[in-house]
């Protein structure tokens, strides 16, 4: 395996700079010193910097007697103007290039310029830069917010020191057109620049890509992008213990970078992994990577792909694990592609550690099955109501399904009236009640019976309590006898004699009216 790494990788001058100065200055004070937000977009840096006494805040109220750092991205103009009002001691350590950036845009908007910053609304270091033109900016983060941009007289366009150079030419040529004077003003760090060209060439030569660096770094994030753009297989980590070592033990030239704040020891610690040990140790270090698995186990795994038949995971095992689609949901109208996409997390029960061709054999069902029981059993004790899927007319009643778990619903129990044909339901959604459960013999009895019950008693309350007499009401005709005809009035059941059937002599109801 040939390691290549790329030449400009690691912490940029404005990161270093800014840990250096908080380093000093943790070790010679005697004050508390706070960061107003994370120092650096490296949880594993600020982490350390934690540890030897630094407080990281979102927001300087209730800091008594203290020293305030600057983080390296910069703040707006008002919270320096805060900090002095607290009379607390300022440690300035934002990156001299961005620095610029706010004088820049301080000094055009005096000039009467529309300040246009290009970059990311969310980034500290563009909030940071909009402070210092009384957040009058206009944040354009891509072609489309550009091209919605309202005409002006004058313009000056910077950018997030961070952002690829294509990006920013690209969005910059097309605000351009929007001013009638518009100064341009290219502000990506040149560091930025060296790493994603630098990142560019190795990607474009390796199989497989690793990038070091926080999730939530911008820069990190950039050259993840383009590492894409170039490479098939790219993997972004914080840590050496996120390297991937089974999928890395497929490629034979693999490349390395990092984000601007990322420190040394991290990309250390990973090069070491990937260069110092040979083959035999290679191979040892993936088997102890994998999770040692057994029949019986419930597991996380990763969707690897989807067919009409079943699901692939891979369980960090030495072999990926089949989902078939008959485990994967009791309703056998489901479709793999229905239920999952590649990417997502799904959890499996272990049925068998080898189906005859090296594949661990999984069932999704099986967990869904231990979490559903739990919850019928709930809406059992409570006596609530639920939905539950007819799947077929069967002996005797119908075969239901209720939050994923086979049900029974006896015949007796589908309707407080008589039904002749019960193949009607297969698949039509019923409201029930669990009239019976046992978890231990995996049984579930429903009725719809008693859910009509319930609605008609209600619907007979409801009745009552508004049947005047006069009143003029609709009904149904049940049944017929000699002397009149019975009407359902929805829950009650009303006579109308014979006599009041016509103003006419009437010698049967069925004269008149049928069921």
């Amino acid at each position: 395996m040939e390691i290549i790494i790329a030449d400009n990788a690691g912490f940029c001058f404005g990161v270093k700079r800014a840990v250096d100065i908080t380093t000093d200055e943790l070790s010679s004070s005697n004050k508390d010193i706070y960061s107003l937000g994370p120092l650096i977009h490296n949880s594993q840096a600020v982490k350390k910097l934690e540890e030897k006494g630094l407080k990281t805040i979102d927001n300087i109220e209730g800091i008594g007697d203290s020293r305030i750092i600057i983080r390296s991205h910069g703040v707006s103009k008002s919270v320096i103007d805060k900090i002095n009002e607290m009379n607390l001691d300022i440690i300035d350590s934002t990156c001299p290039y961005v620095k610029s950036v706010h004088k820049r845009v301080e000094e055009y908007q005096n000039q009467g310029y529309n300040i246009v910053i290009i970059g990311d609304p969310d980034h500290p270091e563009v909030i940071g830069i909009n402070g210092w033109c009384n957040d009058k900016a206009f944040i354009v983060n891509s072609l489309e917010e550009a091209t919605n941009l309202p005409k002006m007289d004058k313009i000056c366009i910077v950018s997030q020191t961070t952002n690829t150079q294509e990006k920013f030419e690209t969005i910059s040529k097309l605000i351009n057109e929007k001013g009638n004077e518009v100064k341009i003003f290219n502000t990506i760090c040149n560091a930025t620049n060296l790493r994603q060209e630098s990142c560019k060439e190795v990607a474009s030569k390796v199989d497989a890509m690793i990038v070091i660096g926080g999730y939530h770094s911008s820069n990190t994030n950039k050259l993840v992008e383009i590492s894409k753009k170039y490479c098939n297989n790219v993997y972004h980590i914080e840590t050496s213990k996120e390297l991937p070592l089974q999928m890395l033990s497929k490629f034979n030239k693999i490349g390395i970078t990092a984000g601007a704040s990322t420190p040394d020891w991290i990309i250390k610690e990973v090069v070491e992994i990937m260069d110092n040990i040979n083959n035999n140790e290679m191979m040892e270090a993936i088997e102890n990577s994998f999770t040692r698995i057994h029949r019986g186990d419930v597991l996380k795994g990763e969707v690897i792909y989807v067919t009409n038949n079943e699901v692939m995971v891979n369980i960090n095992y030495k072999s990926d694990g089949i989902v078939n689609r008959e485990e994967l949901s009791n309703d056998p109208d489901v479709k793999p592609k229905d239920l999952y996409k590649v990417g997502d997390e799904i959890d499996v029960y272990v049925v068998k550690l080898d189906d005859g061709e090296g594949n661990v054999v999984l069932s999704a069902k099986r967990v869904n099955d231990f979490k559903n029981w739990d919850i019928i059993e709930k809406l059992f004790n409570d006596k609530e109501r639920v939905e539950c899927k007819v799947l077929n007319s069967i002996k005797g009643g119908l075969s239901v399904l209720v939050h994923g778990v086979s049900g029974f619903m006896p015949a007796s129990q589908v309707s407080t009236n008589f039904v002749s044909d019960l193949g009607v339901y297969k698949g039509k959604t019923l409201v029930a009640k669990i009239i019976d459960f046992d978890k231990e013999k995996k049984r579930v009895i429903l009725s719809r019976k008693e859910v009509e019950r319930e609605e008609l008693n209600n619907r007979r309350k409801e009745l009552w309590a508004n049947l005047e007499v006069d009143q003029i009401v609709e009904g149904v005709v049940q049944r017929l006898t000699d002397f009149g005809a019975f009407v359902d009035l929805g829950g009650v059941d009303g006579l109308i004699h014979i006599s009041d059937l016509s103003w006419n002599r009437v010698k049967h109801p069925s004269n008149v009216v049928k069921e």
